[in-house]
């Protein structure tokens, strides 16, 4: 996510989603965008990963991944 050449910092929009248990409007409140433009974001992370963040199991992965890798 980090090499991705985009405007949209994926990782921290992942990292607040996560924080947020998947709760869009308070991830999308703490990183001051639209609900839609998270949404938009979690598409294209989960694109990118290959994962399907309605899974628990892949979003506790990513959690660990994210909080292990500082």
């Amino acid at each position: 996510l980090r090499e991705y050449g985009s405007r949209a910092d994926l990782l921290e929009s992942l990292r607040a989603y996560l924080a947020c248990n998947g709760h869009w409007d308070a991830a999308a409140q703490r990183l001051g965008v639209h609900r839609h433009t998270l949404r938009y974001r979690m598409r294209r992370v989960a694109e990118l990963l290959g994962r399907d963040l309605d899974d628990p199991g892949a979003r506790a992965e990513l959690w660990v991944a994210l909080t292990t890798a500082g």
